[in-house]
């Protein structure tokens, strides 16, 4: 006898959270912010934004052509500030190598031009040391070390220089000597200028090139600022005694225009005094011309004086123009008084003449 099996019923046979209807969906609640948060969180955004320091690029470097190889080793360096610069970029020395590249032009750039165009790359291409030597060895100064010494024992301190600009270039060429600290000492100090030695001697003894780079930064900042003091001062003091000149100056025309208004009104008193006064004579009188340089030992003209007189037609008595010395009126006055003279001359020796007979 087979059992009988009914079916299960899978609705039934099911508990009674089964049978109940599921709850409907509900979306999370989010608060939303409100128009004052809204605001405040822009104004932070913006706050912290401006507070981020934006990332400063670089200038490119000048091209480099080749023709002045003491401008090869400035190249270089503005080429590996840009390396430091931007590390992501420059990891290949391929990168570095084509981009050192770019920026030659003329025979620097004609120089590595072969190499480009062929097949097979050369090794300086991928490596960037190789290609610096190779660019050194073609436009570089021959012997850099030797050069950098002469331009070290050649250089220095200008007096109208300050101490920093004299330190920046021994700096510059002290890494590229060998010297030690004591002669590297003894070069720094002999470059300077005779003032600054003047005043080291009111301080100790230094042994270290840095201290005595301190130092003499210290005693040329003092010695500027005391020009610049004097010069202000002498600026003011100008300005304050043109101040004055000015004054005086319109003082004395002052003064001057009053004595001038006096002078004249008492010139004019005295005019119209002179013209009421009788027989008063305002014109000076007139002096004789010197004629000893033009007369003879006889009080006759000279050859020179009386040739001229007749090249220019004057007359030979008076020297004027117009008239001869026959005409001349004031010979004719001469001989009317030489007359009168000779006359009462004679007049005076006829009386004596007769008193004596008398006698």
């Amino acid at each position: 006898m087979s059992a009988h099996i009914e079916p299960v019923n899978s609705d039934h046979d099911k508990s009674g959270p089964s049978n109940q209807p599921n709850p409907p969906k509900t979306t999370p609640f989010v608060p939303q912010p409100s128009e004052d948060a809204a605001v405040m969180i822009k104004a932070i955004d913006a706050i912290i934004k401006m507070n981020i320091p934006a990332k400063v690029k670089l200038r490119e470097p000048d091209p480099f052509d080749g023709s002045d190889p003491r401008k090869l080793r400035t190249f270089l360096l503005q080429c590996k500030l840009n390396f430091r610069d931007r590390k992501d970029h420059f990891q290949d020395d391929l990168v570095k190598v084509s981009y050192v590249l770019s920026f030659l032009k003329g025979m620097a750039l004609e120089c590595f031009e072969p190499g480009l165009l062929e097949d097979i790359e050369p090794a300086w291409l991928s490596n960037f040391a190789l290609f610096v030597q190779e660019l050194e060895s073609n436009f570089g100064t021959y012997n850099p070390v030797g050069e950098a010494e002469s331009e070290l024992e050649a250089l220095h301190m200008q007096e109208s220089h300050q101490a920093t600009k004299y330190f920046i270039k021994f700096t510059q060429l002290t890494a590229r000597v060998h010297w030690g600290e004591a002669a590297l000492l003894r070069q720094a100090y002999n470059g300077l200028v005779k003032r600054i030695k003047n005043n080291m001697v009111h301080h100790d003894k230094l042994t270290t090139l840095a201290g005595i780079i301190k130092l003499v930064q210290a005693i040329d900042l003092r010695y500027w600022e005391c020009k610049a003091e004097v010069s202000q001062e002498t600026t003011t003091s100008g300005s304050s005694g043109h101040k004055n000149e000015n004054k005086s100056s319109d003082n004395t025309k002052s003064d001057k225009g009053k004595s001038s208004s006096q002078s004249k009104q008492k010139s004019s008193n005295q005019s119209s005094g002179s013209s009421q006064s009788k027989g008063s004579s305002l014109e000076p009188k007139k002096t004789n011309p010197d004629l000893s340089s033009k007369l003879e030992k006889d009080s006759k003209l000279t050859q020179q004086e009386r040739q001229r007189c007749l090249d220019k037609n004057l007359c030979l008595f008076c020297r004027a123009p117009g008239h001869m010395a026959k005409d001349c009126p004031k010979c004719a006055l001469a001989k009317a008084r030489a007359a009168k003279l000779t006359q009462d001359s004679a007049s005076t020796s006829k009386a004596s003449g007769s008193d004596s007979k008398k006698d």
